[in-house]
Order: C-alpha cells, then sequence, then structure tokens
C-alpha cells in the first residue's frame, strides 16, 4: 500500500515538473493578423485609371478594375491583401 502512494506521488510530481505553469503565455511564433482598417491601400497609377501600384511589391502595377474604393484585393505578386484606393 505504501509502495503504491509512493509511485503515484512520484508520477504526480513528475506531471508537475514537466507542464508549463497555469499563467503562462502559450508559445506562439505566428503574426498576429492585420485587420481590414490596418491594410495599406495601392498606389494609383497616373493617368491609368484602374490601375495601381502594389504597396508590397516596388513597381509592379495590376488591375483593379471593377473593385470599390475601400475593398480588399490580393497582391498577385507576393499573395499579400491590401485595400483599392
Amino acid at each position: 500500500m505504501k509502495t503504491l502512494i509512493l509511485i503515484t506521488t512520484l508520477i504526480f510530481a513528475a506531471l508537475l515538473i514537466y507542464t508549463a505553469p497555469l499563467g503562462a503565455a502559450p508559445n506562439s511564433t505566428s503574426k498576429p493578423r492585420q485587420t481590414e482598417g490596418q491594410l495599406p491601400f495601392g498606389i494609383p497609377v497616373p493617368g491609368k485609371p484602374g490601375l495601381v501600384y502594389s504597396p508590397y511589391a516596388k513597381g509592379k502595377i495590376m488591375s483593379v478594375q471593377g473593385y470599390r474604393h475601400g475593398e480588399v484585393v490580393l497582391c498577385p505578386y507576393t499573395n499579400k491583401k491590401f485595400r483599392v484606393p
């Protein structure tokens, strides 16, 4: 009987040692997601309505024809989201 209590106590102590503290934050290396209000706007191409420069791929032009101001689109060069100016 004493042996069973001793083994149970050792197992419980080992579990306490190898588990994270209750108040510990989870280990996460992922970046927080941006909300739509935090996304950058594309840069309009002068004299070319419906075309914008990507805010991520410098010098790359893409069409946003058919999208309204503020809509979220995906940059085809970087797969990152941005808003239509």
